[in-house]
């Protein structure tokens, strides 16, 4: 193919990676309906559903080439698909050598989250609108600010020992103070819903994973303590 040629179709290759929008695709017929030439193999950065469900080489190799740009953070579009990545990160760091281990409290949180966005959920009383609204917003706003740390450590020499438990700590603390003014938001009622959830109070939250809070909701300090906790850190002390 000549150079002209091929110039002209990668910039088409990238109009149209630019044009499908979310990176994810219900299925291979929507796949191809924007990429009609190429194979669904996760190498071009999209995936399908269910390569994130089945963690397939697809999903794995998508999150290789996002990792790599700044704004990939923007190829994830909901709590799903960033619990699945976190899920994935910790996996890959864990397989260099990484003994860094806040994307596993962080997908262990997502996945908690989650469940509260569902119907049962909702028609329980379990969670409500406002909560809602606050594991969406939430999960975005971390999700996207945390990407930059995520690409630097992925690119960094192994971290082991106290080193990563250092690096784990500052991040959980910069994730905290994301989040604190969305807490400040809520009122009373939520945040007590929130905390009998965390304290497993009841049925609903004795089956979802991760240890129980102690503490209050809205005290950084507490919700620091928690994370290094799910992170196994005996004894950590707040920077």
């Amino acid at each position: 193919m000549p150079l002209v040629k091929r110039i002209l179709f990668f910039f088409l290759f990238l109009f149209m990676i630019d044009k499908a929008g979310a990176k994810e695709f219900s299925s291979i017929a929507a796949y191809l309906k924007i990429f009609p030439e190429t194979l669904p193999n996760g190498k071009d950065g999209n995936w399908l559903k269910s390569d994130r469900i089945k963690n397939t080489s697809a999903w794995n190799n998508a999150n290789k080439v996002n990792i790599q740009l700044n704004n990939g953070f923007k190829e994830y579009a909901d709590i799903a698909e960033r619990s699945a990545f976190y899920t994935w990160f910790q996996h890959q760091t864990d397989s260099l050598g990484f003994e860094t281990k806040w994307s596993y409290a962080a997908a262990i949180t997502t996945k908690k989250l989650e469940k509260l966005l569902t119907s049962p959920a909702k028609l329980t009383g379990i969670s409500n609108s406002e909560i809602c609204t606050f594991v969406t917003e939430g999960s975005r706003i971390i999700f996207d600010d945390i990407w930059h740390d995520l690409r630097l450590l992925y690119i960094s020499k192994p971290m082991s020992g106290k080193v990563a438990e250092t690096w784990d700590a500052d991040l959980l603390l910069k994730e905290q103070n994301l989040i604190e003014p969305y807490y400040q938001k809520l009122s009373l009622p939520t945040i007590k819903k929130l905390e009998k959830l965390l304290r497993k109070e009841n049925f609903f939250s004795r089956l979802m994973p991760g240890y129980e809070f102690e503490g209050h909701l809205l005290n950084l300090r507490d919700r620091w303590y928690y994370g290094m906790k799910m992170m196994h850190y005996q004894n950590p002390k707040f920077p």
